[in-house]
């Protein structure tokens, strides 16, 4: 074999290896994809739950016992949460969820942090956060895992 066939053979060894490296980061890369797909699907299952949850329960604690309430009886927006008598499973309404924190396990996906936050929202404005009462509240479900990259966030509105 001459020098030029040399020269040839590894220039083609060179550019194989090029080319499974590039296969192996491609590769790699979907799978790490398709994982992060998972927790995130898996994350959203379980901070639907709490959202579902927390939908099904009176607008206001106000609500709770008189639906006919009116705004100024409702909760002040500095003393949204639950009460010092309220624990989990058995709130009464939906402010309950504000700071609420839970772990919650999978299966597959293995645990998950949920943390609640609840706020007035002005329904003409439902992205800012209102100083006073109203007849809408935001829950925010933020939902994190070790193996999340990133946050997963829930939003939902509740109006009376």
């Amino acid at each position: 074999m001459g020098g030029v066939q040399m020269m040839l053979v590894l220039g083609a060894m060179v550019l194989l290896s090029l080319l499974v490296l590039n296969i192996n980061r491609t590769q790699l890369f979907s799978e790490q994809q398709m994982s992060q797909s998972e927790y995130i699907m898996a994350a959203t299952a379980v901070g639907q739950s709490m959202v579902n949850e927390a939908a099904g329960k009176a607008f206001d604690a106000a609500t709770a016992t008189d639906e006919k309430a009116t705004v100024a009886t409702f909760t002040a927006p500095g003393s949204l949460g639950r009460g010092s008598w309220e624990a989990y499973p058995n709130f009464n309404d939906f402010d309950d969820y504000h700071r609420y924190s839970t772990t919650r396990s999978t299966p597959r996906a293995g645990s998950f942090r949920l943390l609640g936050a609840v706020d007035y929202v002005n329904p003409a404005t439902p992205n800012k956060t209102s100083s006073v009462r109203t007849r809408m509240k935001r829950l925010r479900v933020t939902i994190t895992s070790e193996f999340m990259e990133q946050p997963v966030i829930l939003v939902h509105y509740k109006s009376h």
